[in-house]
């Protein structure tokens, strides 16, 4: 019987093959196949191997694969080329809203496009976008959830040099970002940095610049820290096992200090010359001064602050003083945005602490809460 419907099933391919294509179709066994020429659909001269073409409906192909469990595949492309695609996707309208490749899940642990690399050298990459307009996104990612801790790119790596996230503008002119984080949000943040190891050197946010006149890290606007603020620099006297800090003076308003060493004249004065730009970013200026080599308690301030310079006089002939000069800032930023000491907490951060556990608090009371550690399934999955 099961002979028998063998023979059935190539009768009627054989049949179905001289009606489609006056017997260029072959038949081996219950397939049929073509060597020769393009195989068109909706179109009488196609270009490829197999063109599907069509004018109504939404979809031109399309591909169920019904199993309910298990490694499934709807449409599968590869190609075995050292500069191929699996698949490719073109939308090739100069306007509107089109995508080349587009993927959607209905998961609640999906993901609506997955790349895998499986090469273990090489540059290569799970998921490649590029972008040629002079607005475009090589790769675009956005969460339409209005709650819910979620992520418009996320990126993750598992090697010891890896990057989760890494971003590289190419152009070598022009103002232009690596990477580049942006929020509407009220209390939004526009790149958030988290590094969660509890042991270790590591970084929240690290920063490098090559260019002498560049910046590790530059904030246009005020930079605030709730920590301490230090340099920390290869030790000079033992650089190769230890590190030397030193930390930031700080104060309730904005001060610059000015400093240097003068040598009195015959009558044990002396004029201090200050940046030209002084009074230009300054006002209330504060002196400091300190006999070197002899005491001098006569020693004191003549002539305040003038046209960038002042005078030190009461001093002894022909030595020298420390001085010191500090000033509130006061350029068009600070004049403009003004400054606070103290400050009352928005209403979003009442209740909230920057540091709960200093005041015995829990951690979910903390104003910028620790960003969720990816689940072992998350960490696990390409």
């Amino acid at each position: 019987m099961r002979r028998q419907t063998q023979l059935g099933m190539s009768a009627a391919l054989v049949v179905c093959a001289a009606q489609l294509g006056y017997a260029q179709w072959s038949v081996s066994g219950s397939n049929i196949f073509f060597n020769s020429g393009n195989v068109g659909i909706g179109t009488a001269s196609p270009a490829y191997r197999f063109v599907v073409q069509n004018a109504t409906g939404d979809r031109s192909i399309y591909a169920l694969h019904s199993r309910m469990s298990g490694f499934a595949v709807g449409v599968w492309g590869e190609v075995w080329s050292t500069s191929g695609f699996g698949v490719l996707g073109f939308a090739p309208s100069g306007s509107g809203l089109t995508y080349g490749v587009f993927g959607q899940n209905n998961s609640s642990s999906g993901r609506g496009v997955g790349g895998l690399s499986i090469s273990s050298t090489g540059f290569a990459y799970g998921v490649y976008g590029e972008a040629r307009s002079v607005q475009g996104s090589g790769v675009f990612g956005v969460v339409t959830a209005q709650t819910g801790i979620n992520q418009g790119v996320y990126g993750q790596s598992s090697s010891v040099n890896g990057r989760g996230v890494y971003g590289h503008a190419l152009a070598v002119s022009g103002l232009n970002y690596g990477v580049q984080g942006r929020t509407e949000s009220v209390s939004g943040i526009g790149v958030s940095g988290w590094a969660a190891a509890t042991t270790g050197v590591n970084y929240g946010v690290y920063g490098a610049s090559s260019s002498p006149d560049g910046f590790g890290v530059y904030a246009q606007g005020d930079m605030g820290a709730s920590g301490l603020k230090s340099f920390c620099i290869d030790h000079p006297l033992r650089p190769e096992t230890h590190y030397l800090l030193h930390y930031c003076t700080e104060a309730p308003e904005p001060l610059n200090a000015y400093s240097g060493v003068a040598t009195l004249d015959a009558r044990g004065e002396a004029w201090v010359a200050l940046p030209d730009y002084f009074d230009a970013i300054n006002r209330d200026p504060r002196y400091t001064l300190t006999p070197i080599g002899a005491p001098m308690p006569n020693l004191h301030v003549a002539v305040e602050i003038q046209s960038n310079r002042f005078k030190i006089a009461g001093g002894a002939p022909g030595k020298r003083v420390s001085w010191r000069v500090e000033a509130v800032r006061n350029d068009p930023y600070v004049q403009r945005r003004g400054f606070q000491a103290e400050r009352e907490k928005p209403r979003e951060h009442i209740g909230k602490y920057l540091h709960p556990e200093l005041y015995g608090q829990p951690k979910e009371r903390a104003i910028h809460p620790e960003t969720p550690t990816p689940t072992p399934a998350e960490r696990n999955s390409p």
